[in-house]
């Protein structure tokens, strides 16, 4: 037996959940369209029950590889029902995991507050918009009409009124979890990846106990979101759209014409330098020369990338 399939059934038999070493995905059927599993391609380790008074599912779902050059990875998710809960679709990325889609300009919606706002709220708003990227309606859905239809009007701050609560926000800005969705009655939580670099074959999953802790997590985020009602919202909220296509495209661009030009001049260093070894000796040691050299035609080339995207954002700003 695995160990994480040792491990999620010993959690499961310990709290009398119910268990399931395969599985044909969520038992609600609603829940299989979400963005979260639109790659999903097998469930594993499925475990029902209640929690705090709810309903619950905890599974594994296997993503689907995007190329030949790609992995498929296993992912760890919860499953609440909303039960009476009304909540827009909305979807929160966690940025420390959305590093290349930060960088093209792909963050969702920010939340603002004037300058005359108190410390305290500017500082919250700060705190959630560096924790997560909000899209209403769903990443994908919203990503993909942006592209094909810019100029959409933003919704307006009463359209996710719940999301934009203090408590909400206060619980979200220390938040520690993977993508966040809900949709169609149903919330779901993904597990974190907790590696600040993460090779793109490296499973997500959580095991045993782990799980119980995302199901807290969960069950916190969904108790934020019910008492969302009782609070006041803030004074002079605002939705500020960070995504621009025609910068996105701007980036890419510049980044390939830097590509372009930093290879011609690497290519200049390695062809037209008739000593190598002595001219990078400059900069390492002697016997370190060749591994400089080729050391420092990669940073040339990564330079010339981030340069370009930025003068290409910056040129059709």
């Amino acid at each position: 037996m695995s160990p994480h399939l040792q491990a999620n059934s010993d959690w499961a038999r310990e709290n009398r959940y119910e268990f399931h070493a395969e599985s044909d995905g969520p038992l609600a059927q609603a829940a299989g369209g979400m963005d979260v599993f639109r790659r999903a391609e097998s469930y594993r380790d499925h475990v029902v029950g209640q929690h705090r008074g709810r309903l619950f599912e905890v599974l594994d779902f296997k993503k689907r590889k995007m190329g030949a050059n790609s992995w498929s990875t296993w992912h760890t998710v919860v499953l609440l029902p909303l039960d009476e809960l009304a909540l827009p679709a909305f979807a929160l990325w966690p940025r420390r995991e959305t590093g290349g889609m930060n960088l093209l300009g792909l963050k969702g919606l920010d939340l603002t507050l004037p300058p005359a706002a108190s410390l305290f709220d500017r500082n919250l708003l700060d705190a959630f918009n560096r924790n997560y990227s909000l899209f209403v309606g769903g990443a994908f859905g919203t990503v993909q009409a942006a592209i094909q239809a810019p100029g959409q009007p933003l919704p307006g701050v009463a359209e996710i009124s719940a999301v934009c609560k203090p408590g909400v926000l206060s619980f979200l800005s220390a938040a520690v979890t993977g993508a966040i969705e809900v949709r169609d009655g149903y919330l779901v939580v993904c597990a974190p990846a907790t590696r600040l670099v993460r090779p793109a074959y490296d499973d997500v999953i959580l095991q045993g106990a782990e799980r119980e802790r995302l199901l807290a997590v969960a069950n916190d985020l969904l108790d934020a979101l019910a008492n969302a009602s009782q609070e006041a919202p803030l004074r002079d909220l605002a939705i500020v759209n960070s995504f621009n296509p025609k910068k996105l495209l701007g980036a890419v661009f510049g980044a390939f014409a830097g590509f372009i030009l930093s290879s011609f001049l690497s290519l200049f260093l390695l062809f037209f330098i008739p000593d190598k070894k002595a001219f990078f000796s400059f900069l390492f040691d002697e016997k370190y020369a060749f591994i400089g050299l080729f050391a420092a035609l990669f940073l040339i080339v990564l330079g010339g990338c981030v340069v370009g995207s930025f003068i290409g954002r910056r040129l059709v700003r």
